[in-house]
């Protein structure tokens, strides 16, 4: 992990970003930004909730409770066990990403979601703030995390092998606990200094489909938390965190774009490029599912119609979701499943659909591997061309009479300019949080997140968890 052979001439990103960050404030908030961050806190406590119970989770609790014995008074969505504050923001960060249902953003290539909220509802319950104390920190860790993927050259960084959800997740985090605990210009730039020591997590997990993934997203979280709390009492950070000769943007960027992390600050608001995911899988699998999904729509045939599929890509995403395409159709796990084109393809062939629920069935199922067989992935000029600011998609699927249907998708549905209706997000989240807490916690949540905006104790989102056991 060596710096560029020759240095990028740096603005002074960590101390602009750092004074953005500390001085932001709610009447700062443009009112369709309030409004987005209200769904995106909607979109991701759905996922935290449904993740409660899944093995991963309840690994990380026992293994938290290890660590913490039974100190603590922070909650944790869809739980009513009492955590920590490094411990809840653990917890709810991986939980957060287990899904691969958190938002994206296309450019930056990351779910900024996860480590911001989880980190954010920490920090606001040991803060004791208000609903919209908690609503402006989220939007200054979604701009600090998306122009510091994007100052370090976004493509270049996750080609490098890094997980840029995990890697940048951590001054997210600080971002958004430094506002919340009403950190300085100075303090925050600490912060982002001490959250430099901690910025980690590489794609080694696809490997094996491990759980790893996950703890990447609650440590940086949790990280970001500890940083920021060490420097509201005094703990000095590196200077230059992102920008100075073995920052950030140096060392783990082989070609670092350092003024994109500032430009138009405070006037274009990133988190307004975030997308809603509709599948529970990696984004770049999102538009070949929707183009076959058009296919379906406009053509009358079932996956026993089908003699091939082709599915043309971005050369990252076939890198991602594509290859080696021999492993990508004999997945063995979960996480597996979330990153193979061919399985989630499979799925949508034989039931016209693809969730959450339908990946152990997947696995048990010889019907969904003989159609993983018929599927190939290559790389395609068009969608190679358009990425990173589309994750698009061809599909051609050719039928037992010789005839091929093909469709193109520029960008997966969710996307900002194709964002769910209002019924949509609640549907998701419905889904998701009803089965944990029940139809009458589920929908006081509801009603609850979407008074974020009333200034309301913090703790009321968590008091609809409370008969959880």
């Amino acid at each position: 992990m060596n710096a560029p052979e020759t240095l990028v001439t740096m603005p002074a990103v960590t101390d602009t970003l750092a004074a953005f960050a500390a001085g932001l404030r709610f009447e700062d908030l443009p009112a369709d930004v309030v409004e987005r961050t209200k769904m995106l806190v909607l979109d991701l406590s759905g996922i935290i909730i449904r993740s409660q119970d899944f093995d991963s989770t309840l690994s990380m609790k026992q293994a938290l409770h290890c660590l913490q014995g039974n100190r603590g008074s922070l909650r944790v969505m869809g739980s009513n066990e009492h955590w920590t504050p490094q411990a809840a923001a653990h917890l709810a960060g991986a939980a957060a990403h287990s899904m691969d249902f958190d938002d994206t953003h296309a450019r930056a290539q990351l779910h900024p979601g996860a480590p911001v909220i989880a980190a954010a509802f920490a920090a606001a319950q040991l803060a004791g703030c208000s609903t919209r104390a908690l609503l402006t920190g989220i939007v200054a860790g979604y701009e600090v995390m998306i122009r510091a993927a994007l100052g370090a050259g976004a493509r270049a960084h996750a080609e490098r092998g890094f997980h840029p959800t995990a890697t940048v997740g951590v001054f997210g985090a600080a971002a958004a606990c430094g506002n919340i605990l009403g950190l300085d210009a100075t303090q925050m730039a600490h912060a982002f200094g001490s959250a430099l020591s901690q910025s980690a997590g590489t794609g080694q997990f696809a490997v094996n489909g491990a759980w790893t993934k996950r703890f990447h997203v609650g440590y940086a979280a949790s990280s970001g938390l500890t940083s920021a709390v060490f420097a509201s009492q005094g703990y000095t950070g590196a200077t230059q965190a992102l920008e100075g000769r073995e920052g950030f943007f140096n060392v783990y960027s082989p070609r670092p774009e350092p003024e994109l992390a500032v430009q138009g600050l405070g006037q274009r608001w990133e988190i307004m490029e975030s997308g809603i995911k509709p599948y529970p899988c990696c984004r770049g699998i999102h538009a070949p599912l929707d183009a076959l999904t058009s296919l379906q729509q406009q053509h009358p045939f079932t996956a026993a119609d089908v003699a091939a599929v082709r599915v043309g890509m971005a050369r990252r995403s076939v890198f991602v979701v594509g290859e080696p395409q021999e492993r990508r159709r004999k997945p063995r796990n979960v996480v597996d499943c979330q990153f193979s084109t061919h399985l989630c393809m499979a799925i949508a062939l034989k039931h016209r659909r693809m969730g959450w629920d339908d990946y152990e069935p997947a696995l048990l199922d010889p019907d969904i591997f003989k159609l993983m067989e018929r599927i190939d992935v290559f790389e395609d000029a068009e969608c190679e061309a358009n990425f990173p600011t589309a994750f698009s998609a061809v599909v051609e699927v050719t039928l037992n009479s010789g005839e091929t249907l093909r469709a193109f998708q520029y960008a997966p549905r969710g996307e900002p300019d194709d964002m769910p209706t209002q019924d949509a997000m609640q549907q998701k989240f419905t889904l998701l949080a009803q089965p944990v807490l029940g139809a009458a916690a589920a929908q006081g949540l509801y009603q609850t997140l979407m008074q974020l905006d009333a200034d309301l104790p913090v703790d009321k989102l968590f008091d609809h968890c409370a008969h959880i056991a």
